[in-house]
This record gives structure tokens, C-alpha cells and sequence, in this order.
């Protein structure tokens, strides 16, 4: 959490107005008695009430203990503080009214991520908002099967569908260092968090963002990845994604494979010879996709051996 903080201060006044919206709540209360202005006299008692605060709705001491020091340290930067400044013995009004405001927001089950404004992704620190899915270890696995398909010297053109964040075109273009990436999504707002990512990492001229549904207007492209909602309307997800993640990157329609198989449909408009397609799919959906696509796909297994990406290789 430390080297996270310190990118989130080089990059403190991005980070600030990316969670600006979340922070509106900034000078809440927890209770009728906790005054938000009032500073804890010490770092060790400001984890400590924070570990207590967070220890009923996570269950856990030792890891409500972790993301209480991990909350201030979001919170010095937050209050536009260096991260050492918790070296210090007490702290500002500033730092702990902000503090007890991300405390407050975690105690309410709004996901970690969210509340500091930042997720990691393959080793890459990613400013994120409720308007963008938090980066899953899945998803890190989808990657690792896209640059098995890449060779390292390629100069590819790749279109990444449901860019998000721009979680896997980030991660694919610093992996591959001639390729290309077109990243689209239908969301405005998930567009500016994906172009601030880029800008962080200075790919500017080899990622492109791009506000589309699926596919841009025009373009071809050696390969094609995507990490389109999936999940069937009606199947209940845990309470921390369903009230806090954006519906429109989950919701993939009443079978989940309605987006994804939209998307096969008109790529080959969009596909060079022998071009390829790569996507991140539900674990119950082999079944399906393979009886609709007659076998045209591979299919590969995550981390807990469950049927996740399905492969097109042209």
C-alpha cells in the first residue's frame, strides 16, 4: 500500500477530483457522537478506532486492522498530505475528518478500491470510481492468455471491448511494446477514468479511447479482446457488487451471453485474416456458447478450474 499511495500522491490532484463525487459525504458522521472535526491524538489510535468501526461489517480483526492503516494512509493523500506524514506523532483535523469519512464509507460495505480510489491490476495501479468494475484476479488470467497469442515483436492492432478502467489495454500495450490498442466503451464516464489510467502510464500514443458500443465506426484489427458483462439478468450477485459496481459491465442480458455473442457476430467487419478473439466468459456458460458457435472456440480454465475464456484463433 505504500508504493499505491505514493503514485496516488504524484498523481494527487487527478486522484482528488476522480473521487470527488464518492468524497461528498466527506463530512458525515459514523454516529451522533463522533465529531468528524475532532483529530485522534495519534496514528495508533486512529487504526485502532478504525479497526473497530470496520470489525463488524468485515468479520475479520486482522484484516479490519490492515485496511484501517491502509485508509489513513489513503486519507493523508486524500487531504493532500505526504504519506510520511503519518511518521508523525499526532494528526491534522483534515486527515482524520477524512479518514472517518472512508471509514464511514467502508463500515457501509462500499468496496476498498472505491473508497481509495484505486485498484492494482497485474502489479499496475489503476485510479477507479463506482462507474468502472474493480480489475478481477480473472481477468489478470484473461491477460496472461492474450500475450500467449501475441509474439513479442508483433506491430498488432487491438481492439479492447469494454475497456472499463483500461485495466487490459494498459497491461497489454506495457506487456507488448509495439502493439496498438483501440480501447471502447459505452459509458462517458468510464471513458475519462480510462483515459486518465493511460495518461498515468504515458501511452497516450498507443492506446486509444474511444466512447462506442462494441465496435468503433470503422477499423481492422489482428486481434480482439473483451471483457463484456456476462452475467444473466435474474442471478443474484453478492451485495457488494450489486449495490456498489456498475450494472451496465455486469447485466449481459437474460442468458449473460447476449452482449458477447453480439460482438462474435459482427466481428468479422472488424477482423483482419486470420484475426482473434478472446473472451472472458461466465463459468456455466461453455455449454451454450459452444452448442451456438458449433465448437468454433477453445475454452480455458481460471485459477479455481472453472471454464473462463473462450478462444477464436482465426
Amino acid at each position: 500500500m505504500k508504493k499505491s499511495a505514493q503514485l496516488i500522491q504524484s498523481n494527487n490532484d487527478e486522484c482528488v477530483m476522480m473521487n470527488k463525487k464518492l468524497d461528498a459525504n466527506c463530512n458525515s458522521r459514523i454516529s451522533n457522537h463522533e465529531v468528524i472535526s475532532m483529530p485522534f491524538s495519534s496514528v495508533s489510535e486512529a487504526i485502532s478506532w478504525g479497526a473497530k468501526m470496520l470489525l463488524e461489517s468485515i468479520g475479520d480483526a486482522s484484516l479490519a486492522e490492515r485496511e484501517s492503516k491502509w485508509l489513513l494512509e489513503s486519507s493523508a493523500v486524500s487531504a493532500g498530505r505526504d504519506p510520511l506524514f503519518l511518521n508523525q506523532p499526532d494528526l491534522t483535523a483534515r486527515v482524520s475528518s477524512v479518514f472517518r469519512s472512508h471509514i464511514a464509507r467502508r463500515s457501509r460495505g462500499e468496496p476498498l478500491s472505491y473508497v481509495i480510489g484505486e485498484a492494482s491490476f497485474r502489479g499496475i495501479d489503476l485510479f477507479v470510481t463506482s462507474d468502472v468494475l474493480i480489475p478481477r484476479p480473472e481477468t489478470e488470467q484473461l491477460v496472461d492468455e492474450i500475450l500467449k497469442l501475441i509474439p513479442k515483436a508483433a506491430e498488432w492492432q487491438i481492439l479492447d471491448q469494454g475497456t472499463g478502467s483500461g485495466a487490459i489495454a494498459i497491461a497489454v500495450a506495457l506487456e507488448r511494446k509495439l502493439v496498438h490498442v483501440t480501447g471502447i466503451d459505452k459509458s462517458t464516464s468510464a471513458i475519462d477514468i480510462a483515459k486518465k489510467n493511460v495518461k498515468r502510464y504515458g501511452l497516450e500514443n498507443r492506446i486509444d479511447i474511444i466512447e462506442a458500443d462494441i465496435f468503433p465506426k470503422e477499423g481492422l484489427f489482428d486481434m480482439i479482446i473483451a471483457n463484456l458483462p456476462y452475467v444473466p439478468d435474474k442471478v443474484d450477485l453478492p451485495k457488494e457488487i450489486s449495490e456498489w459496481e456498475p450494472v451496465l459491465a455486469l447485466r449481459g442480458g437474460p442468458t449473460g451471453m447476449e452482449v458477447i455473442n453480439r460482438s462474435i457476430e459482427l466481428s468479422n467487419k472488424f477482423l483482419k485474416p486470420n484475426g482473434l478473439l478472446i473472451y472472458e466468459i461466465g463459468e456455466e456458460q461453455e455449454s451454450g456458447f459452444r452448442e451456438h458457435w458449433q465448437n468454433r472456440f477453445e475454452f480455458k480454465k481460471d485459477l479455481n478450474n472453472k471454464i473462463r475464456f473462450m478462444i477464436d484463433r482465426g
